[in-house]
């Protein structure tokens, strides 16, 4: 090597060392995308994850876990109609502070309506501002500890039902979902 060259590569060794790694980079990225469908057959190999996969209700509680896991790709046990799912309608970002809180506290909620009759999803659409407003006052009329307590939530979550269904007319909302549901 002269000695004009060696000032060239300690010139360029960072742009060097950075496309060096970027190209590792993305390498790294297309085999992880590459063996992403692989997944689920190495969950599978894990014990007993199979078995509950392919024999639901044969270990037990393991249904509950693997319903937990994603890409184990066993059926339910459900009959096809359970995995039906319906129209939905979605609030999402509502803040609240709950009762009692003087403002120092505030629920981030985001909830979705599922209704079986399509007819029911276009009444709520229309109706989604006076639902809201219901669904915000029912929330801010509870309190921390009420929101807090992981074991009410089947009650809140039947109360902002039958809140919804009492506004609506040509049907009501089957289920409904917390799909944000965070207490500060």
């Amino acid at each position: 090597m002269t000695e004009d060259e060696e000032p060239l590569i300690k010139r360029h060794f960072l742009l060097l060392l950075a496309l060096a790694l970027g190209v590792a980079g993305v390498a790294g990225v297309g085999v992880t995308y590459a063996q992403y469908d692989r997944v689920g057959e190495t969950i599978q190999a894990i014990p007993y994850v199979g078995q509950i996969a392919q024999n639901p209700g044969t270990v037990p509680y393991a249904d509950q876990i693997a319903g937990m896991l994603p890409f184990v790709g066993g059926d339910s046990g459900g009959d096809a109609e359970s995995k039906k799912v319906g129209a939905l309608s979605k609030l999402e970002g509502l803040v609240v502070n709950p009762a009692g809180s003087r403002g120092n506290r505030y629920l981030a909620i985001s909830v979705v309506f599922e209704m079986e009759a399509p007819k029911v999803k276009k009444e709520m659409e229309k109706k989604k501002v006076i639902i809201k407003d219901a669904v915000l006052r029912l929330l801010s009329e509870r309190t921390v500890e009420e929101l807090s307590d992981p074991e009410r939530r089947d009650n809140l979550k039947k109360a902002l039902r039958e809140e919804a269904n009492g506004i609506l007319s040509k049907g009501e909302v089957d289920r409904l979902y917390f799909t944000e549901f965070v207490l500060q």
